[in-house]
């Protein structure tokens, strides 16, 4: 067993180069905004594949729905929660 010191895996060898940069950041409001857009687009597909009677698209369409719904009640009660 050799028992010679060892030199650390830089990071970036390991993971490749930082693209920290590239990171889109969002504030709560800007995610909530953005998650407010989705669920009206959403609700637009849904009432879109209620029109066509499309009941595979419907079903999945109606629990994205429901999903991006519960995602805001969390940040709304979450915000309603955090210290003033």
């Amino acid at each position: 067993m050799n028992r010679d010191p060892v030199d650390p895996i830089p990071p970036e060898a390991m993971l490749g180069a930082s693209d920290w940069d590239d990171e889109d950041l969002l504030t709560v409001t800007e995610a909530t905004t953005r998650l407010d857009g989705e669920i009206a687009a959403a609700r637009k597909r849904v009432q879109q594949a209620e029109g066509a009677q499309a009941s595979d698209a419907l079903a999945a369409e109606r629990l994205r729905l429901q999903q991006l719904v519960a995602a805001a009640e969390r940040i709304w009660s979450a915000q309603a929660r955090a210290p003033r």
